[in-house]
């Protein structure tokens, strides 16, 4: 029996197969061994970012990282390995509070490359880190003011103004920790000898309440830019004046007229102060000027196009007469233009005393007679009684001789 199994085709050929394979398998083992390696840098991807979002949350920090794997496996395996990306997969959708996580690295979430087949036989003996570390913040999003900073120097006889910029805040959006510790985003403006506006496109650095620089790499900021403006405007000392109107028997001829201050300094367009020579604070009725001195507060009022650099906003303008003298003439002389009808009229004051200005001669000349008191009566209120209302007082028979002042009378309106 054994002799016809040994002497068996069939049997030789069973013994073929089996040497064949058995050095088939040793010949494989020594050509392609199986080795233990470091992958290396190993990148950590992270899954369920939108989930995430959704919630106001974040990854604030270990959102870029990688890990090492300790692997055994073929050369011909390492080789396929190293040719294509192999990463870590951490899935954060569950994650629903801030804090501090820590997931594990297993072979479940460890993703070889498209050309490792489940064929291919792969030992991962140990990760370093063996877990993902990461920090989940809150998402905060807020608008913070812009503000600017000037370094360099201005031209003589020019002055720079506030910065104004478009638009006027930005909006910051990051960690929530970090985001509230932004305070404004900050402008520099470096020129040298400005004499023209800067208007220009600039980036902005992000400052804390502090005063220190908040890294803007860490947080998203929008615009990236704003728009800056710094205008940059003339300077001119112009002087100021009043305008005299001739009345009460005086002239610009019989008066001097001192200002305090005698000039300010002013800013603007260089064609807004091209034949700006002076400016006026107004008219002087010297009919209303009393005595031989008067003192005037009077504003001191600009172009909007113009600013008032000296910030000095009224002007004490004093007037004195020279040469001329006054006399008070009790004058009864009163009459009505106007009269409401219906309406009855009685001069309740009978005299006003009325006050001339003129040369000597002239004045001393005037009679009371020549005085008359004209009381319009068409702005009274129509009612019964007394009203007080002003009158105007004309000088006939001299034009070298004015009435100095204001003068009211008190009428009784009646009924007919």
């Amino acid at each position: 029996m054994g002799k016809r199994i040994l002497n068996s085709k069939w049997f030789y050929m069973v013994v073929s197969l089996l040497l064949a394979f058995v050095l088939w398998i040793y010949v494989g083992r020594e050509a392609n061994p199986e080795v233990t390696n470091t992958l290396s840098r190993v990148q950590v991807v992270f899954s369920g970012l939108d989930s995430l979002e959704e919630r106001g949350l974040m990854i604030s920090e270990g959102a870029e990282q990688t890990v090492s794997l300790r692997i055994r496996a073929t050369r011909e395996v390492w080789s396929r390995l190293n040719q294509g990306e192999t990463t870590v997969t951490i899935d954060v959708s569950g994650i629903a509070e801030p804090g501090t996580q820590s997931v594990a690295i297993t072979t479940r979430n460890i993703n070889f490359p498209r050309s490792i087949t489940v064929m291919d036989s792969i030992d991962v003996q140990y990760t370093s880190p063996d877990a993902v570390e990461f920090t989940v913040s809150r998402w905060a999003t807020r608008e913070v003011p812009v503000q600017g900073s000037f370094s360099g120097s201005v031209a003589e006889g020019y002055q720079r103004e506030d910065f104004s910029f478009a638009p006027e805040t930005v909006t910051v959006s990051g960690q929530e920790e970090l985001v509230n510790q932004v305070d404004h985003a900050l402008v520099t403006v470096s020129q040298e000898d400005m004499n023209t506006t800067y208007s220009e496109s600039c980036p902005y650095t992000l400052i804390g309440a502090d005063g220190e620089v908040i890294p803007s790499e860490q947080l998203e900021t929008d615009p990236a830019t704003v728009l800056v403006t710094l205008p940059v405007v003339q300077l001119k000392e112009v002087e100021l004046t009043v305008d005299l109107i001739p009345g009460g028997g005086a002239t610009q001829d019989d008066v001097t007229v001192d200002i305090e201050p005698q000039t300010i300094t002013v800013s603007g367009g260089a064609e807004d102060l091209a034949g700006l020579t002076s400016i006026s604070l107004g008219e002087i009725d010297l009919s209303k000027v009393f005595g031989t001195r008067q003192v005037f507060q009077m504003p001191i009022d600009l172009d909007p196009s113009l600013t008032n650099v000296s910030g000095i906003t009224e002007a004490t303008v004093t007037v004195t007469i020279h040469g001329l003298t006054t006399r008070i003439l009790q004058v009864s002389n009163i009459s009505f233009i106007n009269r409401p009808d219906g309406y009855q009229a009685e001069a309740v004051t009978q005299s006003c005393s009325i006050q001339i200005r003129g040369s000597q001669e002239a004045v001393e000349a005037v009679t009371a007679s020549q005085i008359r008191v004209v009381a319009d009566l068409s702005e009274m209120e129509l009612s019964t009684g007394s009203q007080t209302i002003p009158v105007r007082v004309y000088l006939d028979g001299s034009s070298d001789v004015g009435v100095v002042g204001e003068y009211n009378i008190v009428v009784s309106l009646t009924r007919e």
